[in-house]
């Protein structure tokens, strides 16, 4: 029953954020001081800036606040970056950082409790999530609940997903604060958000994981990267790098579902079409160049990348929004779309594809649980 209590949590309303003072609470010490004098405007709320590319560097924001708030309340112990898996997580770019204070703990449970209520809080002239935006925190969760200075920043609402957070608080960072560039490390409050990312070089390249791998043909008791790579890409496959019975099946039904010959072997025309799967655009990479003022089936497709009306006409708000797009990954923002532009574009694509997937698979999840609860309460009653 412990799952489903947890699931069912994330089901029930919304409630208002941080718990009554405590004994321990009122040992906790006043929040920290900033490092320069604030100015008297606060910083923009922080937008939703969803993770869309693998970084395995813990950016400069997130590293220094973890670092302050660890030494500050003498509790060290956090983690920032992840391996990047297939959903969506800050972690995965180096913006997150979960702070490990348990909420069975009175003294750790007392910190959380404060740090998060003075982040999250009104300031004297009436703004919530002053501090937050300051340092430029995008969201917060901790014990069930969550705050966000996108969506209802004047309260804590329950948190939706599996993992309760009662082990930890987390907090994810949009790229300002990531990057240092908001009122708590300036001196200066951000007006308008920056989407840039911190790095000075490109986030992505043309080759994919499959550009090595044309040539490499897998059959049954292989081993290795290789075949990890093929069994990320079809569904229902543990990923362990020995292509045993299972992949050979999953091999096989690929090839039947995609028009293409049964044989059970990874072969070019396998690694190709999963690479076409992942990467929608691959095909624009090395052959299209588009300008302002270009037509065609090309800019439709860079349209629907850009999550713009499809008319085919490479007009000045696709302009804009690619200068936009090149900047937040690195490139010079010239507004043209040639080889690395497209790979942008593609990444942008596979976020939107793993944040829907992720939502169907919470709501799969709910679902469950709900019927789980229905069929405990019939058994109980």
């Amino acid at each position: 029953m412990t799952s489903i209590r947890s699931v069912l949590a994330g089901v029930v309303g919304a409630t208002a954020a941080v718990a009554v003072a405590t004994p321990a609470q009122a040992a906790v010490p006043p929040p920290p001081k900033p490092p320069i004098t604030m100015p008297t405007a606060d910083d923009v709320p922080m937008p939703y800036e969803g993770q869309s590319f693998c970084s395995q560097t813990t950016k400069p924001g997130v590293a220094d606040f973890a670092k302050l708030v660890s030494a500050y309340y003498s509790r060290p112990t956090y983690g920032t970056i992840r391996p990047c898996l297939s959903d969506v997580s800050e972690h995965y770019d180096g913006r997150a950082l979960d702070w490990m204070l348990d909420v069975n703990n009175p003294a750790d449970k007392a910190i959380a409790d404060a740090v998060t209520t003075w982040l999250s809080a009104k300031d004297a002239a009436g703004n919530y999530g002053s501090w937050a935006r300051r340092l430029g925190i995008m969201y917060i969760i901790w014990n069930h609940k969550t705050w966000k200075s996108y969506r209802d920043i004047n309260t804590w609402t329950t948190y939706t997903g599996s993992v309760p957070h009662t082990d930890h608080v987390h907090f994810s960072f949009a790229w300002d604060g990531a990057c240092k560039r908001t009122s708590w490390w300036t001196g200066r409050a951000l007006t308008a958000p920056n989407l840039a990312t911190c790095s000075t070089t490109p986030l992505v390249t043309v080759d994919t994981e499959f550009t090595k791998l044309k040539d490499v043909v897998l059959a049954l008791g292989a081993t290795g990267d290789a075949v990890k790579v093929a069994q990320s890409n079809l569904p229902g496959v543990v990923v362990d790098g020995d292509f045993g019975p299972q992949t050979l099946a999953a091999v096989k039904t690929f090839q039947t579902t995609h028009g293409l010959k049964v044989t059970g072997l990874v072969t070019r025309a396998v690694w190709n079409t999963m690479e076409q799967l992942q990467y929608p655009l691959i095909k624009y990479r090395k052959t299209v160049i588009l300008k302002r003022g270009a037509t065609g089936d090309a800019v439709k497709a860079a349209e629907w990348a850009l999550q713009l009306p499809q008319d085919g006409i490479f007009g000045d708000v696709m302009f804009r929004k690619v200068k936009k797009i090149q900047t937040k990954y690195g490139f010079t923002p010239d507004g043209a779309i040639g080889p690395t532009t497209w790979a942008a574009l593609d990444a942008e694509l596979r976020s939107r594809m793993r944040m829907t997937e992720a939502g169907r698979e919470l709501e799969r999840v709910i679902d469950k649980a709900k019927a789980d609860y229905a069929r405990f309460v019939k058994l109980s009653g």
